[in-house]
């Protein structure tokens, strides 16, 4: 006969493995260090499933894989969130120890014209990109909303979209942070170059992970959208900078 179990979690009496009002497993032992690790190792870093898993789906089917996850397909995945602040502090800590100061770039002045305040914009980006990537979830998100709120989806799901979208971008800056470590260490005059390229990537992803996560839109009603919402993204982070430029000359 199956044993009765009082969950330690929420005191609800149950049989089998899971508590069938909380979900909390049935076996609780007591913390150590190899339950600690072996925490880590399942969330994280399974092959099927945590970060890597969470990788490889964005890397090769984002808008499906976004678009699974907010339909209920969640368990494999790392959450939104969490795997953003994961990779940022990975970028961060690669950033802080191997880059200094990329391209020390001033406060965007109201006397500056639109094209110096954009490429402003872009390279203060690429130097923080870690806390640059939190800030263009909140902004992409307005964006994207207002753009596209006819597809159906509310705010909190284009929240997820672009947390997603956003964590994508990060596996990619990290990956080609030894290109950037390069340039750095040489001195290179393509270090302006790169930090163009790398917006027009972010403009690629956007669009790969929007064309397939709004099925409902042909290829050019993607494309639309999507650029769009980059400008419109683009004139608020602008605006941002703007009024952080002019606040940091009053103070």
């Amino acid at each position: 006969m199956e044993q009765t179990t009082i969950c330690k979690n929420c005191n609800h009496s149950f049989k089998g493995k899971f508590c069938n009002n909380c979900g909390q497993n049935a076996e609780t032992h007591r913390l150590s260090f190899h339950y600690i690790w072996h925490d880590l190792q399942h969330g994280l870093f399974h092959f099927d499933s945590g970060i890597f898993f969470t990788t490889k789906e964005l890397l090769t089917r984002p808008g499906h894989a976004i678009r699974e996850f907010i339909n209920g397909k969640r368990v494999r995945h790392t959450k939104p969130l969490t795997f953003v602040v994961v990779l940022a502090t990975l970028y961060g800590l690669l950033y802080h120890y191997f880059i200094h100061n990329l391209f020390d770039v001033q406060p965007i002045h109201a006397t500056e014209n639109v094209v110096t305040a954009f490429e402003k914009v872009i390279q203060w980006n690429l130097d923080h990109l870690a806390y640059t990537v939190l800030i263009l979830i909140v902004t992409t998100t307005v964006a994207s909303y207002q753009v596209l709120k006819k597809q159906g989806c509310n705010l909190a799901e284009h929240l997820v979209l672009n947390t997603y979208y956003r964590g994508l971008e990060l596996v990619i800056a990290v990956v080609l942070f030894p290109v950037l470590y390069i340039l750095y260490k040489n001195n290179s005059e393509a270090l302006r170059t790169y930090a163009l390229l790398f917006q027009l990537l972010d403009l690629v992803l956007m669009y790969w992970c929007y064309a397939q996560f709004f099925g409902g839109l042909t290829k050019i009603q993607a494309l639309g959208r999507t650029l769009l919402t980059y400008s419109f993204m683009s004139i608020i982070n602008m605006t941002i900078g703007y009024v952080g430029g002019w606040i940091a000359s009053v103070v």
